[in-house]
């Protein structure tokens, strides 16, 4: 059923486009790019609650959001429960999207203290509106009777203390944008850098830590992750939906990918495409919709999805490719990711 090939026995381009016959429901899913190979189960996972829905009937943006919530509700990945803690040390903002075949946008940007952001950007949908964002969205959530949810998790909190002793020690390692940017002039947080950075507030007073030296850890990993899920439904309609905790290393407000459309996804009668990677790199290529508009054009999925990740510049980003004929994923980076048509034993991506 699937192909792929890993260059120098380490992760290379990973590409998997089945040919199906006729329109049998389907559902992929991806992890975020980044995540290791060993967290595709939580995939498998979401690919299967997507299908639960389809196969009840449920429409194909419902699918997609199932799916992702088996994702959010998972704190290995960087979305709902597990999003990434900001260089603060105290702020978790999520950014979710659902988009239709039908070209019905729903989406939240920059929201806070909520459980599952994708389940608010579908409620978007309904309104008159494609796409709320901060306090706005947040206050939209309790609305639908979504209560406050603190979504940072132990490990997140220790990532940000590390990528704060970073910020602080220069770590050359840190990327050339914010070695050059005068962060603790335009810092715009309530609060300042956490006592776990051994700093007080952010406008000049951090210190060094004492040794002076970078904190050990290797390169440093503010994230990029995003999860999504494409689906197709047996009548050979579309949904995809995304969510991401987002980067630690940002401004507070900082919006990527995920609620933009053609961005970060994008959908239509001719498939359904979600992205992940360095959201402003995704948004300056408008990179779902070209996905998708060389899908309209007759581009194999397969090809596509490779497309996309030339396009955007190697490991700027991933993206999973739904169409009616075929799924596909394309990476140059680790990513978990996971496919099957309903009814099918026979799982597609890492490890398969």
């Amino acid at each position: 059923m699937c192909s792929g090939t890993c260059s120098n026995g380490s992760w290379g381009e990973l590409r998997y486009a089945p040919r199906m016959r006729g329109a049998r429901a389907a559902a992929i899913a991806h992890g975020g790019q980044g995540s290791p190979a060993s967290v595709s189960d939580g995939c498998r996972a979401a690919v299967d609650a997507a299908l639960r829905v389809l196969e009840s009937g449920g429409e194909p943006v419902d699918a997609a959001v199932a799916g992702v919530v088996v994702l959010e509700d998972d704190p290995r990945y960087n979305a709902g429960t597990g999003s990434r803690v900001r260089i603060d040390g105290v702020t978790v903002q999520m950014d979710a999207a659902v988009m239709t075949s039908a070209g019905r946008f729903g989406g939240v940007a920059a929201i806070e203290q909520v459980k599952n952001p994708v389940c608010v950007a579908r409620a978007v949908l309904d309104t008159p509106h494609l796409l709320l964002a901060g306090d706005g969205a947040t206050r939209f959530a309790r609305t639908l009777g979504m209560p406050p949810y603190d979504p940072t998790t132990d490990d997140g909190r220790a990532r940000a203390r590390d990528l704060q002793k970073r910020l602080l020690a220069r770590d050359p390692t840190l990327p050339a944008e914010w070695a050059r940017f005068d962060w603790r002039r335009h810092w715009n947080f309530e609060h300042g850098l956490s006592q776990g950075a051994s700093a007080g507030s952010a406008g000049g007073s951090g210190q060094v830590p004492a040794d002076g030296k970078v904190p050990a850890g290797g390169k440093v990993d503010a994230g990029s992750d995003t999860v999504g899920v494409a689906v197709r439904a047996a009548d050979g309609r579309f949904g995809v939906a995304l969510s991401t905790g987002g980067t630690a290393l940002t401004l507070r407000g900082r919006v990527g990918d995920v609620p933009i459309p053609g961005a970060g996804l994008f959908a239509g009668v001719h498939g359904a495409v979600a992205a992940t990677g360095t959201g402003e790199r995704i948004i300056d290529v408008g990179l779902a919709r070209h996905v998708y508009d060389w899908l309209a054009a007759g581009i194999p999925a397969e090809q596509a999805a490779k497309r996309a990740v030339d396009l955007v510049g190697g490991k700027n980003g991933s993206i999973i490719v739904m169409s009616p004929t075929a799924m596909s994923a394309a990476t140059e980076s680790p990513m978990a990711w996971a496919a099957r048509e309903s009814g099918a034993s026979t799982w597609l991506g890492p490890g398969s």
